[in-house]
């Protein structure tokens, strides 16, 4: 039997997709309190101090990365679902500095989704693992009122090499990968506004796992922006460190058709919670339709890294940008406007 890969409009069946679609900040705390109280002495990341993922010591020269992630259609085609789906969940391994070798589909499918759907979302999927080097090695599936899909994703790192959030260090920069605006480009709902969303969700974060790991030591902090925006995983990565983040985001680092959407006003469904989430601790807002760009909820976003201030021209040539600086301080982050997105 042939079965044609895609037939309708995911985002149909959904009212939130994405990253945009995870739960606030506060319930996260509240279920990992639930949760700690299991922790075994072979555990190097877990629940304790959380990060992107679980990382396990297996022996001196390995351990074991566990991940998991999945979310309700981000975009219209089933097969492009499948596969920013799986490159979303990888990329919490890449921010752990680690390698993905394997992993597991979480299918979890509404009735209204016809089976060719269902079935490009898995080959999608599958595309974004081979090209990755990652075998899916089993997966579960349920039927569910709103479809959601994703990985559970193994790999592995050095002990040595791990990448945690924490670790930001006084005159690092702070350099991302890709540019932010994926959110509000995917919350027009506009077909041409998809594809420039999509365009930038379909390029895997192993490219820039490989070229910060090439820098070795002066790599000291990184996480990858998802459904936080950058200030939100920012604030993560602050801590209760005694450190304040001076953020100076230019013009490259916004995507031109996203900036264009926030000069108009749309911002995402997300937009209210990141900035509430992270009201606390930023100052220098004035209101500026640019600042959007900081509460966007990303879908497969950059990998966002502190680094030592000399690596800074060496990853510029490899395409990342400069977003900030860390300064000694007391858990701000601080938006000076006069620089923000004018140069």
């Amino acid at each position: 039997m042939t079965i044609e890969l895609t037939t309708g409009n995911l985002r149909d069946l959904t009212s939130c997709g994405g990253c945009a679609a995870k739960a606030d900040s506060d319930l996260l705390k509240s279920l990992r309190l639930a949760a700690v109280g299991c922790e075994h002495s072979d555990t190097i990341v877990g629940l304790a101090k959380p990060d992107d993922a679980a990382v396990v010591a297996i022996n001196e020269s390995t351990s074991l990365i566990s991940t998991v992630d999945f979310f309700p259609p981000v975009v219209s085609n089933a097969f492009e679902y499948g596969y920013v789906s799986a490159l979303n969940a990888l990329s919490d391994v890449y921010a752990m500095g680690g390698i993905p070798r394997t992993a597991l589909l979480i299918c979890g499918f509404p009735s209204e989704m016809s089976e060719s759907d269902m079935v490009a979302c898995v080959t999608g999927a599958k595309q974004a693992c081979v090209e990755s080097e990652v075998e899916i090695v089993g997966g579960h599936t349920v039927r569910v009122k709103e479809a959601v899909f994703g990985l559970a994703v193994t790999g592995y790192v050095h002990p040595k090499a791990i990448w945690r959030k924490s670790g930001m260090q006084p005159d690092d920069i702070l350099m991302l990968s890709k540019p932010l605006g994926t959110g509000v480009l995917l919350a027009t709902r506009d077909a041409r506004d998809e594809q420039s969303a999509l365009a930038q969700m379909r390029i895997s974060n192993k490219a820039a796992r490989e070229v910060l790991a090439k820098c070795g030591e002066k790599v000291h902090a990184v996480t990858d922006i998802t459904g936080f925006g950058l200030v939100g995983h920012i604030s993560e990565m602050l801590g209760k460190q005694d450190l304040d983040v001076h953020l100076t985001l230019s013009k490259t680092a916004v995507l031109p058709e996203a900036m264009d959407l926030f000069e108009a006003g749309i911002r995402t469904s997300a937009d209210v919670r990141n900035r509430s989430a992270s009201a606390l601790i930023t100052t220098g807002l004035t209101g500026h339709f640019s600042e959007a760009a900081l509460f966007d909820p990303q879908t497969n976003g950059g990998l966002l890294a502190s680094v030592s201030p000399g690596l800074q021209g060496e990853l510029e040539a490899q395409g990342f940008f400069v977003v900030g600086k860390i300064m000694a301080g007391s858990y701000v982050v601080n938006l000076a406007i006069d620089q923000f997105c004018n140069n």
